[in-house]
């Protein structure tokens, strides 16, 4: 007997706080926050709508569906009724085919200007501008600033166009190999006295530059 009324109120209970969760006008939706976002976004969700009819990990996964959202979290205040979604955008960090790609090589549709200028890259296909991505974000700072343009030959040589005493400087790197002695070559070349005027520096073959 103890334990039909157990099961009873249970159940009771059980049906109880669904109807409260989905049907009452209890904890609905007061309120809806989206932090993140650089331009106003519509969120799908709407005042007075049941907390608990908004699935968080649901309305996370669509945001995730628009290309310059890198990541999405969704959560509900079951007190106050705000739902608050924080957006991570993608950060652009070079220019290809007229649209931005970010440090992945995801590309994207730019929302607003970009706060420092973008690298250019010239590439045969976005499997190449994404190497590129890769190859010049592990550049040191000063370099990477100076930088306005990436090539990628279809033999996966590098070319880089910086800006070099506020004239453009060529460097033919050649491939994504042995890059700490290029860049101390390249350096050693460029502090020389001689070549402040450089138009071009070929480091493809490190131990055998070639300047002009």
């Amino acid at each position: 007997m103890n334990r039909r009324l157990i099961l009873l109120v249970s159940t009771v209970l059980l049906v109880g706080a669904a109807y409260i969760l989905g049907w009452s006008t209890l904890f609905t939706v007061s309120s809806i926050e989206i932090k993140g976002a650089s331009s106003q976004v519509s969120s799908g969700i709407v005042k007075g709508q049941k907390l608990a009819r908004v699935e968080p990990r649901a309305v996370a996964a669509k945001f995730e569906t628009l290309d310059w959202v890198d990541s999405a979290k969704v959560s509900r205040n079951w007190i106050n009724g705000k739902v608050t979604i924080d957006l991570t955008e993608r950060t652009p960090v070079a220019i290809y085919n007229n649209k931005v790609i970010d440090s992945t090589g995801k590309s994207f549709v730019l929302r607003g200007t970009p706060s420092t200028p973008l690298v250019q890259i010239q590439a045969g296909d976005l499997t190449a501008a994404t190497k590129a991505v890769t190859f010049f974000m592990t550049l040191p700072a000063d370099l990477k600033e100076a930088l306005s343009v990436v090539k990628v030959r279809s033999s996966g040589a590098l070319v880089l166009v910086v800006n070099n005493a506020g004239k453009n400087l060529e460097i033919r790197w050649g491939t994504d190999s042995e890059n700490e002695l290029k860049l101390k070559v390249y350096k050693a070349l460029i502090a020389l006295p001689e070549n402040a005027s450089l138009k071009r520096v070929d480091v493809s073959a490190p131990h055998a530059p070639i300047v002009k």
